[in-house]
């Protein structure tokens, strides 16, 4: 039977024999001693017990709950003795010597934060593989631009992979054991670097600039600037773009030679119930991705230039600009909750056996000879919006007259402003002595925003009268109700059609 005493280590709690804790105790005293004139001391001794807590946790199992005399020994056989950088110490007073050499240097991954551009992932892999960091930052940017994979796998990445901490994750990310040596070089080249500062940062890279001697350094390093240029230069490149399209006002050609504005805050404010904040939370969400490629072509350049913090701010805030645009979208889709539905029929009165259709975009006839492919689908001026096209369908009835319904739809965030929006839409339909001639795009107020307008102009034509659809309308939205599968090869030119009880017959 033997004494036990209760530890906490590294904020873990251990039952320990009461000769191994006074082994245990010794130890540290011992530590504390020899390393009083050391600065860092007490970090030190902190990493130091979180590595004997983990060494001791090994060691025990649901058969064996207490730490023993001979585990504390095999452990600072392990570690090392702090006496053997004290020059009085007595080889005596030393622990005995174990057989247990089950331990391992082996190389562990983590996330290497010291030396991250982002989250240190792309260090973390290069010490774990022993390569240079340059290479698989470049590894990254090729499997970004390889369809936009590497995003995905870097963010796993950084979920997967724990970051190195502690002193001694940081000594086996480098593949070294976690002992008191190398606790002591790994204490002694962080001060030595807090002392120096940027002058031995300075002068590391000249050195490994000037005395370097590795080829594949000197390439990956080449290579380095060279995609370090190339991003910086698609960065600000991209950015120029987004200034452009965002803060001027653009301007195309249309079918009919007219020049419409077409700038993205414009369209914008079409969409949007709150157009200002959507705008510049657009513009972030836009910009800040390029923004990573400038600092990520800095950091691949300057490799000392201290970009991680720049990075994570940018990256809240374009996260937190992804929240605020979904919140606006949110309330901007309630304006689409309530639909509401308005139809128009109107007869023609006068006696014709033939009805003769002529459709006009901007005022312009839509003939044989122009060939029309129906793209401009939006003008907007600072009054109102033109939109296009309007859905036309073309069937037989058993009336004697001919006559069009003109179906109209809306949407809004109660039905009466759903009904205002329908009632707001213009539809030009025309018709006097057998012919008939309707505007294909129409309108309703800028201010209405766009709330799912659409038209739908539905003719019907009596049995055994006829229909002339002129123009080509093979890229129109038209369908005829025929009494066999409908063509739109049979619109590609002028085509007269002939209302039967089956349906519409064409006839030439």
């Amino acid at each position: 039977m033997k004494k036990t005493t209760t530890i906490n280590l590294a904020g873990m709690v251990f039952h320990i024999e009461e000769n191994g804790y006074l082994l245990l105790q010794k130890y540290f005293d011992d530590l504390k001693r020899v390393f009083s004139n050391e600065e860092g001391l007490d970090e030190m001794v902190s990493d130091i017990e979180s590595r004997f807590a983990e060494l001791f946790h090994d060691r025990l199992h649901t058969h064996k709950e207490v730490v023993t005399e001979e585990d504390v020994i095999q452990v600072v056989n392990i570690m090392g003795s702090p006496n053997q950088y004290d020059e009085t110490f007595d080889e005596a007073d030393t622990f005995e010597e174990s057989d247990y050499q089950s331990f391992t240097n082996e190389r562990r991954l983590y996330r290497d934060t010291d030396d991250a551009v982002i989250a240190g992932v792309a260090s973390g892999t290069a010490h774990y593989f022993g390569i240079d960091p340059v290479i698989v930052r470049i590894l990254w940017i090729i499997f970004f631009f390889l369809g936009g994979s590497g995003i995905l796998i870097y963010i796993i990445a950084w979920i997967a992979i724990p970051e190195a901490k502690t002193t001694a994750q940081k000594i086996q990310m480098h593949g070294k054991t976690p002992n008191l040596d190398n606790f002591k070089s790994y204490m002694d080249k962080a001060t030595s670097e807090t002392k120096k500062g940027y002058d031995r940062a300075k002068n590391s890279v000249e050195k490994s600039w000037n005395s370097s001697q590795d080829a594949v350094r000197k390439t990956t390093r080449i290579f380095g600037n060279i995609f370090g240029t190339i991003m910086i230069l698609i960065g600000i490149t991209g950015l120029g773009t987004i200034g452009m399209l965002f803060f001027l006002k653009f301007s195309k050609l249309t079918v009919n030679n007219e020049l419409v504005d077409t700038d993205l805050s414009s369209i914008n404010s079409l969409i949007f119930v709150n157009e200002t904040l959507a705008f510049w939370l657009l513009l972030i969400i836009a910009s800040i991705p390029i923004l990573f490629f400038v600092t990520i072509g800095a950091k691949l350049i300057f490799r000392q230039l201290k970009v991680r913090a720049l990075n994570w701010v940018l990256l809240i805030i374009w996260f937190l600009s992804i929240i605020g645009i979904s919140i606006l979208g949110v309330k901007t889709g309630v304006d689409f909750k309530e639909s509401y539905f308005i139809e128009e029929q109107t007869y023609i009165e006068d006696d014709i056996d033939e009805l003769s259709l002529y459709l006009f975009e901007d005022e312009i006839e839509i003939t044989n000879s122009l060939d029309y492919e129906f793209e401009n689908f939006i003008s907007i001026t600072d009054d109102e919006v033109k939109l296009g096209y309007i859905n036309i369908e073309i069937e037989s009835t058993k009336d004697s007259l001919f006559h069009y319904k003109v179906e109209k739809s809306s949407k809004g965030n109660t039905l009466k402003s759903a009904k205002t929006n329908a009632e707001d839409i213009k539809v030009d339909v025309l018709h006097k002595n057998g012919e008939m001639t309707v505007d294909t795009r129409y309108i309703f107020s800028r201010e209405n925003r766009f709330r799912d307008q659409k038209v739908k102009l539905i003719i019907y034509v009596p049995i055994e009268k006829q229909i002339v659809v002129n123009g080509n309308l093979e890229d129109y939205p038209i369908r005829i109700k025929t009494s066999r599968l409908f063509s739109k090869d049979d619109v590609e030119q002028t085509s007269i059609w002939k209302a039967t009880e089956r349906g519409m017959e064409f006839v030439r």
